[in-house]
């Protein structure tokens, strides 16, 4: 999101179209850095939750928590900002009949 966000910003306001490849090439790795940071920290969150004893609907809720919507957030966002450098600056068809 990070890395996605800052080359899209850039390529905006320098009124460069970036090819595929250079605008979804940081949702990738963003998505990559997330993944090994939620990786890196499974077996410690793992751990931690068999230490407290906890039943199943606490667990997935951390989880849901803790996994679920930082991955979402991350690619939603990361997605929006490849797309928005992508998009043409043209006017649209559409406000031109207005």
């Amino acid at each position: 999101m990070i890395l996605s966000r800052i080359l899209a910003k850039s390529r905006i306001a320098r009124e460069e179209v970036p090819s595929r490849i250079a605008a979804w090439g940081p949702v990738f790795f963003d998505a990559i850095v997330l993944f090994a940071i939620l990786f890196a920290a499974f077996p410690w969150l793992n751990n931690w939750m068999s230490l407290q004893g906890l039943s199943m609907a606490p667990k997935v809720a951390i989880l849901f928590v803790i996994y679920f919507i930082p991955i979402q957030l991350v690619l939603i966002l990361s997605a929006y900002w490849a797309a928005r450098s992508r998009a043409m600056s043209e006017p649209d068809q559409n406000q031109s009949l207005r």
